[in-house]
C-alpha cells in the first residue's frame, strides 16, 4: 500500500518536472533537448538574436537617413525661400523708399511776399503795400507783417495784422515811408518785408526785399570807362593803369591775341576787348558803378587786372524780378603776384609794359585775368553794381550761358 503511493508520487513529480522544463525552454527560446540558460543577457547576445535585431537597427538608420535627407532638402529649399523672401522684402523696401523720394521731388508749398513799387522822388510820403500770398494747402493764422526801409528812413504802420489767410488767397499790409530828397549819383535803396505766421507751409516766417536805384544804370561797361590802361609803345604818356603812369602795351596785347576789339573765350563767356584806340579810356577803375548787363545764364564773367595785391570786392547783381544776388571777385596784381590769387584765372600775359618814358621792363610779365560770380538759375539780369575798389580794373564783362 505504501509502496504504491510512493510510486504514484514519484511519477507525478517526474511529470511536473518535465512540464516545468519544457515551460522554461519555451520561455527562453531554447530548442527542446538543449540546456536551458540561466542568464537572460546571454540570450540577447546569441547570433539569432543579433540577426533579429539587425533589421531593426537598419530600419532605424534608414529612418534617421531619411530624416536627415528630408532636413537637408528643407535646408536646401530654405535658402531659396529665404532669398526669395529677401528679394520680395527688398523690392517692398525699394518701393517704399521711392515714395518719399517722389514726395521730396514735388515742390513744397511756399508763402510769397510781394512789395509794391516805391518811388524815390522826395521829399515825400510814399505808401507801400506788402502782399502775402498763401500758396500752401493749409490756412495761415496769426499773420503779422513788418517792413523796413534804408537805415534812418522812417516807416509808419497803416495795417500790419492780417489775421488768417485761406489757401490760395492773399492779404495786403500797408505802410508809409518818408522819402528824403534825392542825392546826386547812383545808390540803391533796399526795402525788406517779413511775415510771421502759424500754419501755412509750416516754416513760420517768410521774407522778401526790393532794391530801388536812385538813378538809371549806365547803358554798358564802355560808358563807365574812366581809366587808361592800354597805350601804344610810341605814345605812352597817357597811361594811368597804376599810380605811376604805367600801362599795358597795345602791341604786345595784340601779339598775344588780345588786341583792340578781339574776342576772348573766358570761363564759358565770349568777352570782347575794348574797341577803343590806345591811349583812351579803356577800363573801369571800380567805384560802385551801376552798369546794365541784360541776359540770363550760369555766371557773370569779368576780365581785368589789379594795380595792387588787394584788388578784391563784391559784385551786386540785380534781376528783372526785383531780387538781388551778390558774389565776390578779385584780380591778382598785374605783375609780381600769383596768377591764381583771389581765385582768378590767367587769360593774357605779355612781356614788359609801357612807362611814361617808353616801353620797358621786358623781363617781366604783365597780365590780365578772369573771375566770375554765379547767377540765379532762371532769372534775367538787369544790371550789376561793381565793387568799390579803384585798384580793380575791369576791361570787359559778359554772361556765360
Amino acid at each position: 500500500m505504501n509502496t504504491k503511493l510512493i510510486r504514484r508520487g514519484a511519477i507525478a513529480g517526474l511529470v511536473l518536472a518535465t512540464t516545468l522544463a519544457l515551460s522554461a525552454q519555451a520561455a527562453f527560446g531554447a530548442t527542446p533537448g538543449e540546456p536551458v540558460p540561466t542568464d537572460p543577457q546571454v540570450v540577447t547576445e546569441t547570433p539569432a538574436a543579433a540577426e533579429d535585431a539587425a533589421p531593426e537597427r537598419s530600419t532605424a538608420a534608414e529612418a534617421s537617413t531619411a530624416a536627415e535627407e528630408s532636413t537637408a532638402a528643407e535646408e536646401s529649399t530654405a535658402p531659396e525661400e529665404t532669398a526669395a523672401a529677401e528679394e520680395s522684402t527688398a523690392a517692398e523696401e525699394t518701393s517704399g523708399t521711392d515714395a518719399p523720394e517722389d514726395a521730396e521731388e514735388a515742390p513744397a508749398p511756399e508763402i510769397a511776399l510781394d512789395i509794391s513799387e516805391i518811388s524815390l522822388d522826395g521829399p515825400a510820403i510814399a505808401e507801400v503795400d506788402v502782399t502775402v500770398v498763401n500758396d500752401s494747402a493749409t490756412a495761415m493764422r496769426s499773420v503779422a507783417v513788418t517792413f523796413e526801409g534804408p537805415v534812418g528812413w522812417q516807416v509808419a504802420v497803416v495795417e500790419d495784422d492780417l489775421g488768417s489767410i485761406k489757401p490760395g488767397t492773399s492779404e495786403t499790409a500797408t505802410f508809409q515811408v518818408r522819402i528824403p530828397e534825392k542825392r546826386p549819383g547812383f545808390e540803391l535803396r533796399v526795402f525788406t518785408a517779413e511775415a510771421t505766421y502759424k500754419g501755412g507751409d509750416g516754416a513760420g516766417s517768410a521774407t522778401s526785399s526790393r532794391a530801388v536805384p536812385t538813378a538809371a544804370p549806365l547803358d554798358n561797361l564802355a560808358t563807365a570807362f574812366n581809366n587808361v590802361g592800354i597805350t601804344s609803345e610810341s605814345a605812352t604818356t597817357a597811361g594811368a593803369f597804376d599810380n605811376e603812369g604805367n600801362s599795358f602795351s597795345a602791341e604786345k596785347l595784340a601779339a598775344a591775341g588780345a588786341g583792340k576789339g578781339a574776342e576772348l573765350d573766358v570761363l564759358g563767356a565770349t568777352l570782347q576787348m575794348p574797341s577803343v584806340d590806345p591811349g583812351t579810356r579803356d577800363n573801369v577803375a571800380a567805384a560802385g558803378q551801376a552798369v546794365r548787363v541784360q541776359g540770363a545764364g550760369e555766371r557773370l564773367v569779368f576780365l581785368g587786372s589789379g594795380s595792387s595785391t588787394a584788388a578784391t570786392g563784391t559784385v551786386t547783381v540785380y534781376y528783372s524780378d526785383g531780387t538781388v544776388g551778390t558774389g565776390s571777385i578779385g584780380f591778382p596784381n598785374w605783375s609780381f603776384h600769383a596768377a591764381d590769387a583771389h581765385g582768378a584765372q590767367l587769360v593774357v600775359s605779355t612781356n614788359g609794359r609801357n612807362r611814361p618814358s617808353g616801353y620797358g621792363d621786358s623781363a617781366y610779365q604783365y597780365r590780365m585775368f578772369a573771375h566770375s560770380v554765379p547767377l540765379d538759375a532762371g532769372k534775367t539780369v538787369e544790371f550789376v553794381v561793381l565793387p568799390g575798389n579803384s585798384s580793380m580794373h575791369i576791361f570787359a564783362m559778359g554772361i556765360a550761358p
